[in-house]
C-alpha cells in the first residue's frame, strides 16, 4: 500500500449537518420487538431488533445514530458545482461529485494498524441510476446530453474520509476522484491485446457493479454486472449470439439507449465492445494517476459479488455473476508477484462451484486442454473460455443459482457464507467450509446458514427476504443486506413482505439473526463495510424513491411520490447516499 500522499485541499465538505440527523428511537412505536438484552459474547447480536418498516427514513436500533455521510451529488472539492435538486446538473457538473445508485463500498485505512483506522479511503461503486430521477424531465428526452450524464453518474468514487470528535467528515482531497466509463483504464492478464477485445474506441472505462471487496496489498476490487443496462441495438435484422444472450446482450434500447448517440455501445455496429466489459477491475485508491486494470485472468461475468481471503500466500477471490459461483486461486503468492512481472490477479485457475445433494460440493476448473473444455464443448483456446466464462461454467456442469450475490469469508474460522437472493421461500444464505480449511482446495462441504423467511432467536428475531450481500466484520459478526425493490427481485414466489429493505446481523456460531437497520422506502442496502476498530458501519443506500413493488413509481411531475428521503427538500428529489452509524457510546457496531 501507498504511503499516505500530502494534505492537499483538505476543507471539510460535508458531514450530514447539512442533510440531517436519522435516529431510531421515536420510530419504534408499539410494534418494537421485546427482545431480552443479550450478552456481548463473541459476535452474538447484543442490541434490540428494529421491526420491519415502511417509513421514509432509515431506523436504526435504540442506543444508535446514522447519520447522511456521502449523497448523490455531494461535490467532491470545495469548487465542485454544488448538486442541484431540480437534477438540472450536466454531465460535466456529474463527473464532479458523488455518483449515484450507491451499491458496494469499502473503507480502506490510510494507516492500517494505527490511530484505529480514524483516517482513511472510502470506495464506492455506482452500479444503476434512475433515469425518471436523474434527469430534470424525468429522462424522457433521448439526448447526447442525457446519455452523457448518464455515463458520468455511474461507475465509482473515491473520497477521503475523517473521524474527528465523534463525527466522521469527507475532506476535500487530491485523492478524492470518479471512475467512469469514459475514465482510461488498462486490460491485463491472458486476454490483454486479445483480438476479440480490440475496438479502436476511446478508453473502456469502468460502468460500475454490485461486487466490492479489498486485497492484501491494498487495492479495491470491484466487478461489472450491467452489460445489459448500457448497450443495445435497433439495427434492422440484427440478431444476438447465443454468447450475448447468454450475457443479456438482447438489442433494444437497453435501459439507458446510450447506442444511440454513443456508437461504441451499439452491439450491431461495434460487438466488440461489449467484451471490453464485465470484468473484475481493480483500482489503487492511494495513487489518483494509475489506470484502473481489467483482470482477465479472473474472467468474464455479470458480477454479483466478490470476496478475497488467501490460500498459502495466494490471493483467492470468490465471485458470483447471477447464475453460478467462482473462485479465482492465484498462480503463485501475491507478496512474490508485486512489482515483479505478471501481478497477483493475472495468473492463475478460475473455478465454477458443483454442489451436490449430500452436503458436499467441487471446484470445477474453467480450462483448456485434454482435462477440460476442448474445441468439441465450442472452446477454441483458454482466452475464450475466460472471455465466455459464465457459458464455460455451463458446459462443465457447475451449479445453477438464482441470483446469488456478494460472498463474505469469516476472518477467524475460514468459513465462506453466499447469498442467494431469489428461490423458494425468497431466498437462502449458504455456507461452506474447505476441505482441511484450505481456499485452494478442489472439495468443500457446504450447507444452508439461513433461509428467508424464517425467523430465530425464540421467534422475534428477524424474518430475512431477498438477500443480495453479505460483509463479516473483524469480530466475526455477518451482516446480511436485502433488497426487495429492485425490479425483477420481488416476485410471487419469493412472497416479499411489503416492507423495506434491511441490513441484519447474524451470529455464525449460534445462527441467531436480527435485524438492525431499515432503509427508505425504494432503497435497496448496496453495501457495507466497517472501520478496522468495528466502532463504525458505513452503508450505502441504493435507489431511495425508485418504482417499488406494491409502493408505487416517481413520475416527472412528482419524483417525491415514493420517497423523499434524505434532504426532505419540497422542491427536491429523493438521493442514494452512504449512512454511517455509530454507537453512542462509542462502543463496537451489533453489541
Amino acid at each position: 500500500m501507498a504511503p499516505e500522499r500530502g494534505p492537499g485541499r483538505r476543507q471539510v465538505l460535508c458531514g450530514g449537518a447539512g442533510i440531517g440527523v436519522l435516529t431510531a428511537a421515536a420510530l419504534f412505536g408499539d410494534t418494537a420487538p421485546a427482545a431480552a438484552a443479550v450478552p456481548d459474547t463473541g459476535s452474538a447480536p447484543a442490541f434490540r431488533g428494529v421491526p420491519p418498516a415502511r417509513a421514509d427514513a432509515v431506523t436504526v436500533p435504540p442506543g444508535y445514530t446514522a447519520r447522511v455521510l456521502l449523497p448523490w451529488g455531494a461535490p467532491l472539492h470545495r469548487d465542485t458545482p454544488r448538486w442541484r435538486p431540480d437534477a438540472s446538473d450536466t454531465a460535466a457538473e456529474a463527473a464532479r461529485q458523488v455518483g449515484t445508485g450507491h451499491g458496494g463500498l469499502r473503507y480502506v485505512p490510510l494507516h492500517p494498524g494505527h490511530d484505529g483506522g480514524r483516517r482513511g479511503l472510502l470506495v464506492l461503486n455506482h452500479s444503476w441510476a434512475d433515469p425518471v430521477l436523474l434527469h430534470a424531465d424525468g429522462g424522457r428526452a433521448a439526448t447526447a446530453a442525457r446519455t452523457d450524464k448518464e455515463m458520468a453518474s455511474l461507475g465509482m468514487t473515491v473520497v477521503r474520509v475523517e473521524l474527528t470528535n465523534g463525527r466522521w467528515r469527507v475532506l476535500d482531497d487530491e485523492l478524492n476522484r470518479r471512475l467512469t466509463a469514459t475514465s482510461p483504464t488498462r486490460l491485463s492478464g491472458p486476454l490483454a491485446g486479445h483480438r476479440d477485445l480490440e475496438t479502436g474506441a476511446e478508453p473502456a472505462g469502468v460502468i460500475g457493479g454490485s461486487a466490492h471487496a479489498t486485497t492484501p496489498w491494498g487495492t479495491y476490487l470491484t466487478g461489472e454486472d450491467t452489460l445489459g443496462d448500457v448497450f443495445g441495438t435497433e439495427v434492422a435484422g440484427w440478431t444476438a449470439t447465443e454468447t450475448q444472450r447468454r450475457y443479456g446482450l438482447t438489442g433494444g434500447g437497453g435501459v439507458y439507449g446510450w447506442h444511440t448517440h454513443r456508437e461504441r455501445f451499439d452491439l450491431a455496429r461495434n460487438p466488440n465492445e461489449a467484451h471490453r466489459f464485465g470484468w473484475t477491475v481493480e483500482v489503487d485508491p492511494f495513487d489518483p494517476s494509475s489506470a484502473p486494470a481489467k483482470r482477465t485472468a479472473l474472467g468474464r461475468l455479470a458480477h454479483g459479488g466478490a470476496a478475497v481471503t488467501e490460500s498459502r500466500g495466494r490471493a483467492v477471490v470468490y465471485m458470483s455473476d447471477r447464475t453460478h459461483v467462482y473462485k479465482f486461486v492465484g498462480a503463485r503468492p501475491w507478496r512474490e508477484a508485486l512489482g515483479r512481472g505478471p501481478g497477483p490477479l493475472d495468473r492463475g485457475t478460475l473455478y465454477a462451484a458443483r454442489l451436490s445433494s449430500d452436503g458436499l460440493g467441487n471446484w470445477l476448473p474453467l480450462v483448456h486442454g485434454r482435462s477440460g473444455l476442448t474445441r468439441r464443448d465450442g472452446f477454441a483456446d483458454q482466452a475464450e473460455v475466460l472471455l465466455r466464462a459464465r457459458e464455460a461454467a455451463d458446459a462443465v456442469g457447475a451449479t445453477g443459482f438464482r441470483r446469488p450475490g456478494t460472498p463474505a469469508v469469516h476472518p477467524e474460522t475460514g468459513v465462506v457464507y453466499c447469498p442467494e437472493a431469489a428461490g423458494s421461500g425468497g431466498g437462502r444464505v449458504l455456507s461452506w467450509t474447505e476441505g482441511a480449511r484450505d481456499h485452494g482446495a478442489a472439495l468443500f462441504s457446504w450447507g444452508e446458514f439461513v433461509r428467508a423467511g424464517e425467523a430465530s432467536d425464540g421467534g422475534r428475531g428477524a424474518v430475512l427476504a431477498a438477500p443480495v450481500g453479505l460483509h463479516c466484520g473483524g469480530d466475526g459478526r455477518l451482516w446480511i443486506r436485502t433488497d426487495v425493490t429492485r425490479p425483477g427481485e420481488a416476485d410471487e414466489e419469493a412472497r416479499v413482505p411489503p416492507a423495506s429493505s434491511a441490513l441484519l446481523c447474524a451470529d455464525p456460531e449460534s445462527g441467531q439473526v436480527r435485524r438492525f437497520l431499515t432503509g427508505p422506502r425504494g432503497c435497496g442496502i448496496g453495501g457495507t463495510a466497517s472501520s478496522p476498530d468495528q466502532r463504525t458501519l458505513f452503508v450505502s443506500v441504493q435507489g431511495p424513491g425508485s418504482a417499488a413493488a406494491r409502493v408505487g413509481a416517481p413520475t416527472v411531475d412528482d419524483p417525491r411520490a415514493v420517497s423523499n428521503w434524505p434532504g426532505f427538500d419540497p422542491t427536491g428529489r429523493p438521493r442514494s447516499a452512504v449512512v454511517v452509524i455509530r454507537k453512542d457510546d462509542g462502543g463496537i457496531i451489533g453489541t
